[in-house]
């Protein structure tokens, strides 16, 4: 479900919370990636930022989930290729880093961890286009409830290598996002349907204990990847 904070009714979050206990099942939550830029050089819109995220996370603590999915955020192009470029990607990654750092321990305290995704293929200039950057970002928050989320699919239409990604994002890693693509826009189609092998990256090693979450847009779909996955050797 789509869930804004502060507009959803108790009713609303008390019936999705008792789906998820009776079904006995985890959960992970993805906040909102639309009208939000955690990278942003507005100091302004950087506080608005950390105040919705702060009632995404309570959000999680009333449901009682583990994980809170964010994005990175991104330069705005006209900064990006500006002569000062240099100067407001630094700027970029510190709002981001300051950010992360007062969410995440805002939600160590409520039981919740961060789940800092790589981005999808839409953001021009994105703070995180790989493992490199991704990881930095991490070393520089350097809460323990602050982690990666590998989505493979963004990274495969990013051109990255995604069994590369995953072993060299695994000391942070705490959620992957699974779905496939034909390597040029971010179908998140069933797992068995494009360019993108799945088994050798979910049988990794890197991907034991780690979350798995299907990113699908269909029960059709759904239904054919869970196919899919038990026929496999994982």
């Amino acid at each position: 479900p789509f869930m804004m904070p502060g507009k959803v009714e108790t009713e609303t979050l008390d019936f999705y919370k008792s789906v998820l206990k009776q079904a006995g099942l985890r959960s992970t939550m993805h906040s909102t990636m639309y009208g939000i830029n955690l990278a942003t050089l507005n100091p302004w819109l950087m506080e608005a930022n950390i105040r919705c995220y702060k009632e995404y996370i309570d959000l999680c603590e009333y449901l009682e989930t583990e994980i809170l999915v964010v994005h990175a955020g991104y330069l705005n192009p006209e900064f990006a290729r500006s002569e000062q470029s240099d100067v407001f990607w630094e700027q970029a990654r510190k709002h981001l880093c300051q950010s992360l750092s007062e969410l995440g321990d805002y939600a160590r305290g409520k039981g919740v961890g961060i789940a800092l995704e790589n981005a999808p293929p839409e953001a021009a200039f994105p703070l995180v286009r790989g493992a490199g950057e991704h990881s930095e970002i991490l070393e520089t928050v350097a809460r323990p409830n602050v982690g990666a989320l590998l989505d493979i699919g963004h990274a495969f239409i990013m051109g990255v290598d995604p069994l590369a990604y995953l072993e060299q994002i695994q000391p942070h890693l705490i959620e992957i996002h699974v779905h496939n693509n034909r390597g040029e826009t971010d179908d998140h189609l069933a797992l068995a349907e494009g360019k993108i092998d799945f088994e050798p990256l979910l049988s990794h090693p890197a991907a034991e204990g780690i979350p798995v979450i299907m990113e699908l847009t269909s029960y059709p779909d759904v239904v054919a990847s869970l196919e899919w996955l038990k026929a496999q050797v994982l």
